[in-house]
């Protein structure tokens, strides 16, 4: 597997999802990428992050997106965004501790408080089903959108994601 160059005023990648490894991403996207030390950071939460989210859900796939698979150059990225897809059969197969667990480190969204993030605020991570097409669909459009320096949304411009399996 090899991630495609990242290109364009925005550091994008191509439109589309392409496979990798975590040890490929930890070169693209921190090694060799703007802002390395930020990056180390938060790609080392992810690490962790996803060594404990493999364990509960071995063989998994991860979409990761955001700023962090970017080498946009006018900002360090916050987090790095993150979707774990599996299948219903998977989640129900889990222990009530489990899946109590695997939900405590996705991103909650809460009345007192506008939303809290697992490994301190450095992963956005997110819980999908792989047999709900709509909502793959909807993952995918979302993480293909693309923002500008103001965070505006840009029209008519499409980025690539990764794909990472536990």
């Amino acid at each position: 597997m090899t991630i495609p160059v990242t290109a364009g005023p925005y550091g994008l990648l191509p439109a589309g999802r392409h496979a990798c490894t975590v040890d490929e991403l930890e070169q693209h996207f921190v090694v060799s990428a703007p802002f390395p030390d930020e990056r180390r950071q938060i790609f080392d939460a992810f690490r962790v992050w996803a060594r404990a989210v493999g364990d509960l859900l071995p063989g998994a796939r991860c979409w990761v997106d955001g700023g962090f698979v970017t080498h946009k150059t006018w900002a360090a990225p916050r987090d790095v965004d993150v979707v774990v897809f599996t299948t219903a059969e998977v989640l129900d197969a889990l222990p009530e501790s489990d899946q109590q667990l695997l939900m405590s480190m996705m991103t909650q969204h809460s009345s007192g408080i506008a939303r809290v993030q697992p490994m301190a605020g450095l992963v956005d991570g997110f819980l999908g089903l792989r047999d709900d097409a709509d909502r793959t669909i909807y993952w995918r459009n979302l993480w293909s959108g693309v923002k500008d320096v103001d965070g505006s949304k840009v029209d008519a411009v499409q980025k690539g994601f990764l794909e990472v399996t536990l």
